[in-house]
C-alpha cells in the first residue's frame, strides 16, 4: 500500500495528511496530525439501496476519551460508547459541507467515521477532522464533487484571526466554521456575541479567501494519488418515463401551483397527484416493467422543476412577496405552573418553549477528550411525529432534534446573564407543535420571550428567521424571506440567521446547491435583517422586559463567594456544618471548589438569615470589634463560650468577667445568657479572645484568692487551646461524602 503525505498551512501551524498508513480494507484512510492531536477518518462504500429516496450517507464523529486520557466517569459502565450531544454536533457539520457534492441519484451506502485518537488538548478537533474527512471522500473512488476547506475565524482586540488557537477562541466574541467547495461557500456556522453585519461579511471573506488556497492545495494531493472514480447509473427515472408522466399529470401540476394551498396543506394536494400517477401505472408496476418509486421521482421531479420556475418568475406558492413573512403571533404566561412559558407561531410553524430554573448544582457535566466541563445554560428542542401530520418512532432525540436545539441554544447565548447576575441552572425545552418551515427559528423567539416571562434578566431580545433561494445560476437567482415546508424542499438553501436589533448571534447554513458566492451572502444577511426587526418588534409587545419577580414556583436563589481556605469550616467533619445549616434554615447549599457558594429556597424570606450566618461563619474578625448579643453556649470553670456571631464562637477567659477572683462562675452565668462582648486579640493558634467590660464592671468578685489555693483558671489542662476540649471548633477538612460539592 503506498504511502503518501501533505503539510498544509494554517497560519503559524501545519497540518498534516497521510494516507496509505491505516485501515487499508476501507475506500480511503486519511490521517490528519496537528500538534500532538491526531485525527483518521475512513470512508467506506456500500451497495446501492433503490428502496431509499434519499442518498444514504452516515457521518460519525467519535471523540475518544482515551484521545485525552481519560476514563469514562459511569461507575458500572466505563467502556466507551453512544454518541454525545457534542459529537453529534460535529459529525452534523461535516455531513452538510459533504452531502452537497455527491453526484445526484447515487444512492451507493457510503459511512465516514472520523475518529480523534490523541486530543493534546491545545488545539482545534474541528479542522483536523474536516480536512481528513474531505481529503479521505476526494481520494477515494466514491464519485465525490471535492474537495472541500473548512476555515474557523475569530475575532481577537478587535482583528480577524484565521484559524486561531482555542485561547484565541475563548477569548473571542465571535466564532464562524465556514466550508468552501470549489463552487463556493457550502456551509456555515458561526455564534457571536452581538456582531454586527459588517464583521460578519468580512469573517466570511477571509474564510473563504483562505478556504480557497487550502482546496488548491488539497486538489493537487489529490491529483497526485487519488483513485479513478466509479462509473454508477444514477437512480433516476428516464427521461422518456418523466415525460410520459408530465403529460398526464400537467394539468394537476399546474392547477396545484396557480391554486396554491394553505399552509402546511401542500402535501395532501401533492399526495393526490402521487396516487394519480401511481393508479395510472398499476399494471406496468405489477408486471415489473416500471418501479412505484420511479413514477414517485417523476412527479416529485416535474412538481419541484414547475415550483422552481414559477419561484423565479416571481411567483411564490402560497402568494407571498418574495420578502414577506407570514403571519405572526406570541403569547407568555401560557402555562400556570411552569418557572416560565411561551408559544410563538409563524405560519403553520409552532414553538411552545418552557423554561425551568433550579440551582447550580444542576447543572449538566459534559466529559469529552477535553476532560469534564459544567453548562449551566441548555437548550433541547423536540419535534414528535404529530408536529408534520404523521405516526412516527418515539424515542431519543435524532440528530436534526440535537442540531435544532443547538442552534436555539446558540442563538440566546450571547444574552444569558452571567452567573454572577443571575445564579441560577436554566433549562429550556421547546415542544414545536407544528412544523411548516424553520422551526428552530421559531423555537428561538419562543426561548426569548419564555425566558423573559420567567424573570430572566435577558440582556437584549433575540430572534432569528430563515431565508431560502431559488436558482438558475450565480446570477439569476431568487432569495425568499421565511421559507415554507415546500420552498425548503425543492429549494436550494436554508439560510438561518439570529440577532439582535444591533448585531448578529448565531448563523447556520445547509444548502443543497453546489456553493454560494460572496455577493448572494451579503444580499441574505441583509434580507434577514430586515425580517429579524419585524419579529423583534412584535416580540417588544408581547414582553416589553423581563418579569420583576420571579415566578413562586422557581426557586429563589442567592450566590456568595467565601474564601477557599474556608470550605472546611463550612463544610464541616461528614458534611454536619453544612447539613444543619440546611436542616436550621430549610435550605439548599452547594459550594464550589472556587469558594462559590448558592444558597436556594422557595421561600425567598429564608435566604437571608441563611447568608448572614454564612458570611458571619468566615467574615474576618477585627480586633476592637463589639458584638452587643453574644449567645453563652457553654460554661465551664475557666470562662464561658459565647456565639458572638452566627456559627462563630469564642471563649471569654474567667479573668475577663471578674475585675477580682471569681471561684466559680455558677450562679453568675449560664447557658443562654446574652453578653455583649469584644474581640481583644488572638492567641498563639489564631483563636479568637473575647472580652465582656460592661459584665465584668459589674461583677467585681473578691479583693484575693485564698492563699492555699490558685486561681481556678491557672488550673486548667495543659495544652495551647480550648479548643482541645471542644472537637466541634477544630478546623475540618472537606468531606468525601455528605454534601456534594461539585468541581468546576
Amino acid at each position: 500500500m503506498a504511502q503518501h503525505q501533505i503539510e498544509i498551512n494554517l497560519g503559524d501551524k501545519l497540518v498534516k495528511l497521510q494516507t496509505g498508513l491505516l485501515a487499508p480494507q476501507a475506500n480511503a484512510t486519511v490521517l490528519a496530525t496537528l500538534g500532538k492531536t491526531v485525527v483518521m477518518a475512513t470512508v467506506v462504500m456500500g451497495q446501492p439501496d433503490d428502496t431509499k429516496d434519499y442518498f444514504p450517507l452516515s457521518v460519525e464523529f467519535m471523540d475518544k476519551l482515551y484521545a485525552g486520557g481519560i476514563i469514562k466517569s459511569s461507575r458500572w459502565l466505563k467502556r466507551e460508547g453512544g454518541l454525545v450531544d457534542e459529537s453529534i454536533l460535529v459529525g452534523r457539520l461535516i455531513d452538510r459541507s459533504v452531502r452537497p457534492l455527491f453526484p445526484e441519484g447515487f444512492t451507493n451506502e457510503v459511512q465516514l467515521l472520523v475518529t480523534v485518537l490523541s486530543n493534546d488538548k491545545i488545539q482545534d478537533l474541528v479542522i483536523p477532522s474536516f480536512l481528513a474527512a474531505s481529503v479521505a471522500l476526494s481520494l477515494s473512488d466514491i464519485p465525490f464533487n471535492g474537495p472541500v476547506s473548512a476555515v474557523r475565524v475569530t475575532q481577537v482586540d478587535g482583528k480577524l484571526v484565521a484559524n486561531p488557537t482555542l485561547t484565541q477562541l475563548n477569548q473571542s466574541n465571535l466564532d464562524l466554521l465556514l466550508c468552501t467547495a470549489p463552487s463556493g461557500v457550502n456551509m456555515i456556522e458561526a455564534g457571536a456575541d452581538i456582531v454586527d453585519n459588517a464583521t460578519f461579511l468580512k469573517a466570511i471573506t477571509l474564510a473563504k479567501s483562505v478556504g480557497d488556497k487550502i482546496n488548491k492545495q488539497l486538489l493537487d494531493f489529490v491529483k497526485t494519488c487519488g483513485k479513478k472514480k466509479i462509473e454508477f447509473t444514477p437512480a433516476l427515472p428516464s427521461d422518456k418515463l418523466v415525460k410520459e408522466v408530465d403529460t398526464l399529470i400537467k394539468k394537476d401540476v399546474e392547477n396545484f401551483l396557480e391554486k396554491g394551498a394553505d399552509d402546511g396543506k401542500h402535501m395532501a394536494s401533492e399526495d393526490l397527484i402521487v396516487k394519480k400517477a401511481l393508479d395510472h401505472y398499476q399494471d406496468k408496476i405489477e408486471k415489473e416493467e416500471v418501479t412505484a418509486s420511479a413514477i414517485v421521482q417523476a412527479v416529485q421531479i416535474l412538481i419541484k422543476k414547475n415550483l422552481r420556475a414559477r419561484t423565479l418568475a416571481g411567483s411564490r406558492f402560497d402568494g407571498r412577496k418574495a420578502d414577506e413573512l407570514r403571519p405572526l403571533s406570541a403569547k407568555v404566561g401560557v402555562l400556570p405552573c411552569t418557572h416560565g412559558s411561551a408559544f410563538f407561531q409563524r405560519g403553520l410553524t409552532q414553538a411552545l418553549t418552557i423554561t425551568t430554573l433550579s440551582s447550580l448544582k444542576d447543572q449538566q457535566t459534559i466529559q469529552d477528550s477535553f476532560g469534564d466541563s459544567d453548562k449551566r445554560y441548555i437548550h433541547y428542542y423536540s419535534g414528535q411525529p404529530f408536529s408534520t401530520g404523521q405516526t412516527g418512532r418515539i424515542g431519543r432525540p435524532g440528530r436534526r432534534e440535537v442540531g435544532h436545539g443547538a442552534l436555539a441554544e446558540k442563538a440566546l447565548l450571547a444574552v444569558i446573564p452571567s452567573v454572577e447576575d443571575f445564579p441560577y441552572t436554566i433549562v429550556l425545552n421547546s415542544e414545536v407543535l407544528s412544523q411548516n418551515g424553520s422551526s428552530s427559528m421559531a423555537s428561538t423567539c419562543g426561548s426569548t420571550l419564555s425566558l423573559l416571562d420567567a424573570g430572566v434578566p435577558l440582556k437584549d431580545k433575540v430572534a432569528g428567521i430563515s431565508i431560502g433561494m431559488v436558482s438558475q445560476d450565480s446570477d439569476k437567482y431568487v432569495l425568499l424571506t421565511d421559507i415554507a415546508g415546500i420552498e425548503d424542499h425543492n429549494g436550494d438553501m436554508d439560510f438561518k440567521i439570529t440577532g439582535t436589533r444591533t448585531g448578529i448571534t448565531a448563523i447556520q447554513l445547509d444548502i443543497k446547491c453546489a456553493g454560494l458566492t460572496l455577493k448572494q451572502i451579503e444580499e441574505i444577511v441583509q434580507a434577514s435583517t430586515k425580517a429579524r426587526l419585524q419579529i423583534l418588534d412584535l416580540m417588544d409587545k408581547t414582553m416589553p422586559s423581563h418579569r420583576p419577580q420571579l415566578s413562586v414556583y422557581a426557586p429563589k436563589i442567592s450566590l456568595i463567594k467565601i474564601p477557599e481556605e474556608k470550605i472546611g469550616d463550612l463544610i464541616g467533619s461528614g458534611g454536619k456544618t453544612i447539613k444543619g445549616l440546611m436542616e436550621k434554615y430549610g435550605v439548599e447549599i452547594d459550594v464550589e471548589d472556587d469558594g462559590s457558594v448558592s444558597v436556594s429556597c422557595l421561600d425567598e424570606t429564608k435566604l437571608e438569615p441563611a447568608i448572614f450566618h454564612i458570611k458571619s461563619m468566615v467574615r474576618k474578625i477585627d480586633i476592637g470589634e463589639e458584638f452587643e448579643e453574644g449567645l453563652v453556649t457553654r460554661v465551664e470553670d475557666y470562662g464561658a463560650f459565647v456565639e458572638f456571631l452566627p456559627g462563630r464562637e469564642a471563649l471569654v477567659h474567667i479573668s475577663e468577667l471578674s475585675s477580682g477572683f471569681v471561684n466559680s462562675l455558677n450562679g453568675l452565668l449560664k447557658v443562654g445568657d446574652k453578653l455583649k462582648v469584644k474581640v481583644i486579640g488572638f492567641n498563639e493558634n489564631h483563636q479568637i479572645k473575647l472580652s465582656a467590660p460592661e459584665f465584668k464592671a459589674s461583677h467585681p468578685g473578691s479583693s484575693s484568692a485564698p492563699r492555699s489555693a490558685q486561681p481556678v483558671f491557672d488550673r486548667r489542662p495543659p495544652g495551647p487551646s480550648f479548643a482541645k476540649f471542644d472537637p466541634s471548633l477544630r478546623r475540618s477538612s472537606r468531606p468525601s461524602g455528605g454534601n456534594r460539592v461539585k468541581r468546576s
